[in-house]
């Protein structure tokens, strides 16, 4: 099943920030790598703006650069040529995003979803390092300026 995500969005971090400090952006996408890899997923990464540091994704990840489209814009065009579109679950925690994806036709789901669902085909597999320890989802929620229960 392909899943898409999000990836600023997920990260917590502005196109700005991800620039000065690209180490969250590697991490996020070296624990996604781990899980592609052990699981035969198809993740595909959408972040904002342009790769700048000409970053290569590690194995069994993707990423699509949004500009000069906005991120949520990049998902929903790259959606209207997908060949079964029914099939792909956007991972995100912007529920307008959401609610165009399912318009669109996508499944979804949000990050605390997604992570229980990997966490639970890694506990099936002996694997206890379920959860990433890169995602600060009290720094995310105080950045966009939402309540963190309501992510749960």
């Amino acid at each position: 099943m392909p899943y898409w995500f999000d990836g600023n969005n997920i990260i917590g971090q502005s196109t700005t920030a991800t620039q000065q400090d690209p180490m969250r952006r590697r991490s996020f996408l070296a624990w996604l790598s781990g899980h592609a890899t052990s699981r035969g997923g198809w993740f595909l990464v959408f972040f904002d703006g342009d790769n700048s540091e000409h970053f290569v994704p590690p194995r069994g990840v993707r990423v699509r650069y949004s500009a000069p489209l906005s991120t949520d814009d990049a998902i929903l065009s790259q959606a209207e040529g997908a060949p079964a579109p029914a099939e792909i679950t956007v991972v995100t925690n912007d529920r307008g995003l959401s609610a165009r994806c399912r318009s669109a036709g996508l499944k979804t789901m949000n990050w605390g979803q997604f992570t229980d669902r990997m966490a639970a085909s890694s506990h099936a597999r002996g694997d206890p390092d379920a959860k990433p320890d890169n995602i600060d989802l009290q720094e995310w929620s105080r950045y966009f300026g939402i309540d963190p229960e309501g992510l749960k």
